[in-house]
């Protein structure tokens, strides 16, 4: 099992925080019709800091299949209520497509909102990997968040300038709605699993859930619908650079392979807009060239630090235009690569 270090895993839920309490269901998710029928629920960011993901929100005649449950629980409720505002059809089935806390954490509101029943969906290793470090490391945020929330009221009293002052003081009250939500919130395990493919028949359509590899995670979930031609992918295939913190490089590439047998024609990605099978064949092409040229520049004796400064400007005239966030995360991504290759 790979995991990230605690540290490096507690810096990115700081960079985190949704302050969703006070928001409404609009203010987080702009709604996308896909096919008929399907729709993708857009996470919008609220500030620098904020994350959320997406959700596929599959309608069939007499329910719904949402894939991904965001950062917590109140993230859940306001897509519940946007997803009422297109249907009062229940939510039958909700499909964690891997154990990361931005696509899990929510999974507490939808048995409190369907009573008459609801099943949590998700891969076997998936469901391991949330008991195993998905719970420990909402212990590491709950942890870390007092002291970065006194941080953040120290530079709210020493900042002067109104724009910075009101963005610190946005700041501040979503990191205390969520380390507030946080001490409440109950991590729900799937109550489903599958270890290769699952297929769930509906009238208008069949959803297959595939399990095609390792990748983003040990444990990444594809939601198929091939009479739509679509697929939704978590942060397996998704419209921003990848976050490799728990990831298998070289497999990743290969699984992504697998994604391009399917006949699709639109992506569900975990974040960033709706793509189509281009974005498939570029995220992977950003992969492959970015385990090749680490490894080549590692084989050359260059130590990690030289490899950062010559990795971006090497790959940046075929993927920086088409990788959103390409110069703030590539470091990390060199750092992950760069360890398996010294392996």
């Amino acid at each position: 099992m790979r995991t990230i270090p605690r540290l490096v895993c507690v810096g990115l839920l700081l960079l985190g925080f949704v302050g969703v309490t006070w928001a409404q269901s609009e203010d987080l998710f702009e709604f996308k019709k896909v096919t008929e029928g399907v729709y993708a629920a857009i996470a919008k960011p609220l500030s620098m800091r904020t994350l959320n993901c997406n959700a596929a929100v599959i309608i069939n005649e007499d329910d719904v299949i949402v894939v991904d449950t965001h950062s917590k629980p109140s993230a859940a409720r306001a897509l519940i209520r946007g997803i009422a505002r297109i249907t009062k059809k229940p939510v039958r089935y909700v499909v964690n497509s891997h154990f990361h806390w931005d696509h899990m954490q929510g999974n507490e509101a939808y048995p409190s909102a369907f009573p008459r029943g609801v099943e949590i969906v998700a891969s076997t290793q998936t469901r391991n990997n949330i008991q195993k470090l998905g719970i420990p490391r909402v212990k590491d945020q709950m942890q870390a968040l007092p002291g970065a929330i006194e941080k953040l009221k120290a530079d709210l009293q020493a900042a002067n300038d109104p724009a910075p002052k009101k963005a610190l003081a946005a700041e501040l009250a979503q990191a205390e709605a969520y380390l507030k939500e946080l001490k409440t919130m109950q991590l729900v395990l799937p109550t489903v699993t599958f270890d290769k493919s699952l297929v769930i028949h509906r009238k208008e359509r069949d959803i297959y859930l595939l399990y095609l590899g390792r990748g983003h995670t040990d444990g990444d979930v594809v939601v198929y619908i091939p009479k739509d031609k679509v697929v939704a992918t978590g942060d397996l295939l998704h419209g921003w650079m990848p976050y490799m913190g728990d990831s298998f490089p070289r497999e990743w590439v290969e699984t992504l392979k697998e994604v391009e047998k399917l006949d699709f024609t639109k992506i569900i990605g975990g974040h960033g807009e709706v793509g189509d099978r281009g974005r498939a064949v570029t995220f992977r092409s950003y992969l492959a060239d970015l385990i090749r040229t680490v490894e080549q520049e590692a084989r050359a004796g260059k130590s990690l630090e030289d490899v950062k400064k010559s990795v971006p400007d090497k790959l940046a005239p075929q993927h920086e235009g088409q990788m959103p966030g390409f110069r703030t995360s590539i470091n990390a991504n060199i750092d992950k690569v760069y360890s398996e290759v010294r392996k």
